[in-house]
């Protein structure tokens, strides 16, 4: 896809969680990929440090009145010669995880395309400019970009049903295509169309599978779900699930996740398989 001159305002959503440090370092990035005028919300997920007097501090907020329930907004600005950016800070009043402060950050928006990115994420500078002429065709859902950690790609991924589970994995190739899905850590997402669906479910709470599954109900409606390896970011892994819950408990809740995901998305003889394969894959597990 060309870049295209005329590219429509975006808001960009980061949901955070004690991430004043990552905010520090990779904020900077997200604001020179955005346009003037656009949005950037971050939505903080009731965080235990200092992230919301910073943001306070550094955006000159004011309070204001809470677009959402159950949450304190604040209202700032950012200027960078002819660059201006509104920026809202929504603070959870209880932690609610990745998913549903994603999902307020998204309701909030004022625009109808999102761009969904974690606290550790930079983006290149020209990462919109590649994504967002792909909204022009009104059956898109969502772009995701290239992600690169460590000289390594991924971004582009795959997702099939392989004995009583769906399994995913990254793409075998990263050409600009279909995606099985766009990561809630970096993409642009048609507001409408994630809000028709109901965006991220509570069913994967606290946390993964939750894109896979949006993505999934999209493509089921018809709509699509796009990858493009021009646009870059640079993903550095370093959010807070794995200070928070463990890395065992990462790996059990992904699994749990995988079940719930497989149950719900599965065909009758998709379920039949799901049920034979149960002693394999406790097997396999334990």
């Amino acid at each position: 896809m060309k870049k295209n001159k005329q590219l429509p305002h975006v808001s960009a959503v980061i949901p955070t969680f004690k991430g004043k440090h990552l905010l520090e370092k990779y904020l900077p990035a997200v604001l020179a990929c955005l346009q003037n005028q656009d949005e950037l919300i971050i939505v903080e997920d009731a965080g235990p440090d200092d992230t919301v007097q910073w943001l306070k501090d550094h955006f000159k907020m004011n309070s204001i009145k809470a677009p959402v329930a159950g949450v304190k907004a604040y209202r700032g600005l950012f200027i960078q010669g002819n660059k201006k950016i509104s920026v809202l800070l929504l603070v959870n009043i209880k932690n609610q995880r990745f998913g549903e402060t994603s999902n307020r950050g998204v309701r909030t928006a004022k625009y109808d395309l999102i761009f969904l990115i974690n606290s550790d994420v930079a983006p290149r500078k020209t990462a919109l400019q590649y994504l967002l002429p792909y909204f022009q065709d009104e059956s898109v859902f969502a772009v995701g970009p290239l992600e690169i950690e460590h000289g390594k790609k991924s971004g582009k991924n795959k997702l099939w049903f392989e004995r009583g589970m769906f399994i995913h994995s990254k793409a075998d190739d990263f050409t600009s295509g279909p995606t099985a899905w766009v990561s809630g850590g970096s993409g642009v997402f048609d507001k409408q169309k994630w809000l028709a669906i109901g965006g991220f479910n509570k069913l994967f709470y606290p946390a993964y599978w939750e894109d896979i599954a949006l993505s999934f109900q999209a493509r089921k409606r018809g709509w699509k779900v796009l990858f493009e390896p021009k646009a870059i970011v640079d993903h550095n892994h370093e959010t807070t699930n794995a200070t928070v819950f463990g890395q065992r408990k990462m790996e059990k809740m992904s699994w749990n996740n995988a079940n719930k995901f497989t149950w719900k998305n599965s065909d009758f003889w998709q379920k039949v398989a799901y049920l034979l394969w149960r002693p394999y894959w406790w097997i396999i597990r334990n």
